[in-house]
């Protein structure tokens, strides 16, 4: 196969498999976690407490879609505002203990997933996959800096 044939078999595939392991992975969380509410979580869980603004700029949403995804995920007990000691105007959204459960549960199912596709694969081969996605991440990165991503 040359060279070209060979890269647009991995093109394929690899569109086929990121669309349907993200398929895979939003059905997961959207079972708990449906619509923006699963990227809400994921952000205050990475970031830790965000303002609404943050928030909002940070997902791409408007300010109303995150009151309203951060609504239901207080009354579920998952988030929380907190208010910030030195201006009490300020108001923060912070993950809870329950949403931290919650997103490691969701977690561990994915992962489940994640095994059952490709537990075919040898150590090396693992180490090999996650040491090419390594430089595919750090290449996106560099692209991102000098603003073509």
């Amino acid at each position: 196969m040359k060279n070209n044939e060979a890269f647009s078999r991995f093109e394929e595939l690899f569109w086929s498999v990121t669309r349907n392991m993200g398929h895979m992975w939003s059905k997961i969380f959207e079972q708990h976690l449906p619509g923006s509410q699963s990227y809400l979580i994921f952000m205050l869980e990475r970031k830790g407490p965000l303002r609404m603004s943050e928030l909002a700029d940070a997902l791409h949403l408007t300010a109303g879609a995150v009151t309203t995804a951060s609504d239901k995920l207080i009354e579920q007990g998952y988030i929380e505002r907190k208010r910030d000691e030195v201006d009490r105007r300020v108001v923060y959204l912070e993950i809870t203990d329950k949403g931290r459960e919650t997103m490691e549960q969701l977690r561990n199912e994915g992962r489940k997933t994640m095994k059952t596709v490709f537990g075919h694969l040898s150590e090396t081969d693992l180490q090999h996959m996650t040491a090419t996605f390594e430089q595919a991440a750090a290449n996106i990165d560099l692209l991102r800096k000098e603003g073509m991503a």
